[in-house]
């Protein structure tokens, strides 16, 4: 939980740097945003202009903190990949594949002249809706965002878990199905390859045995054309969305035997299928959590959307440092 003892004319700029999109905000000691920018990271470009272009973002927040006649404190960025905690190194990212063992927290402060924390960007997500969000509130939490994949977050007692080695909250990679399909992080079966836009994309081919959606190719069908066709009655994409929630609900079952948490929150793309599968993913949770913890923990869509890594970064700031 980020503690309510900062000044209110200081601020940390919160920044969601992703492979396609890089969100900054100038963030308040409570959470509120009050300026925030988004521009294409092009990650393809390399880490070089990649951080340049951070860093011109960074200081025109920078700039915008005298219009509100706020001093920045600190930048909290939340970056994909394994991050190393202590020294806000890089180590691997999937989204930028120059960054190996890219000391970004140094080349920031280098630069900014400012203390700068590094989070991984789902972890960031999570803090966010816990401490402005759908979790707000609450203690003990685990997000999960479904889109392309499926990532997730865990704050345990008001703090990000970590783990050893910053590796914790991989949840897309839990095995659901022994011998399933082949994920890109060497296991088979993982919930990513179910729970995700594009698992889904795919049971929606396997089911449909070459038959087209529409009118469109099958290499062209998105997710969110499965959703609308199954709101509309067709009887197998409404099975491959209950398949999925089926799918998600095994994983959160087995979150919630582990971690006890008070809450699960769900957000990424595929929440704008809430009601297409929402309800198999409690049936399934109702068979196979514990039942008291299964009832007492909550099932809830993200409130910040794409505001909770910016939020979240914030947050990181804001608890990383005392602010006289």
């Amino acid at each position: 939980m980020v503690r309510e003892v900062f000044t209110v004319d200081r601020v940390v700029i919160g920044v969601d740097l992703g492979g396609t999109n890089t969100r900054t905000a100038l963030v308040a000691h409570n959470g509120d945003i009050l300026e925030k920018q988004k521009e294409e990271t092009l990650a393809a470009e390399g880490h070089e202009k990649v951080i340049t272009k951070l860093i011109r973002n960074i200081e025109r927040q920078r700039a915008n903190a005298g219009q509100y006649g706020r001093e920045v404190a600190a930048v909290g960025v939340g970056a994909p990949g394994v991050i190393h905690e202590q020294t806000g190194v890089v180590v691997k990212s999937p989204n930028f594949p120059d960054w190996n063992d890219l000391p970004l927290r140094k080349t920031l402060e280098t630069a900014l002249k400012l203390p700068v924390f590094i989070e991984n960007d789902a972890n960031a997500a999570a803090l966010g809706e816990q401490w402005r969000g759908a979790a707000k509130n609450i203690r003990s939490m685990i997000f999960l965002t479904l889109g392309t994949g499926v990532g997730g977050g865990m704050v345990l007692d008001g703090r990000i878990w970590h783990g050893a080695d910053g590796m914790a909250g991989e949840v897309g990679h839990m095995t659901i199905i022994p011998e399933g399909r082949k994920c890109g992080c060497g296991n088979s079966g993982c919930l990513e390859m179910y729970a995700s836009s594009r698992g889904i994309v795919m049971s929606f081919k396997e089911m449909c045995a070459g038959k087209r959606l529409d009118t469109e190719d099958r290499q062209e069908i998105t997710s969110a054309q499965i959703y609308k066709v199954a709101r509309a009655g067709d009887t197998m994409a409404h099975l491959v969305m209950r398949d999925m929630g089926r799918y998600l609900g095994i994983g959160i079952a087995n979150l919630i035997n582990i971690f006890n948490p008070e809450m699960v929150v769900i957000g990424g793309g595929v929440k704008d299928a809430w009601d297409l599968f929402i309800d198999a993913t409690r049936e399934e949770i109702r068979k196979r959590a514990f039942s008291y913890t299964a009832e007492r923990t909550k099932i809830v869509p993200s409130m910040l959307g794409d505001d909770a890594g910016m939020v979240g970064a914030a947050a990181v700031a804001f608890q990383k440092i005392a602010i006289p």
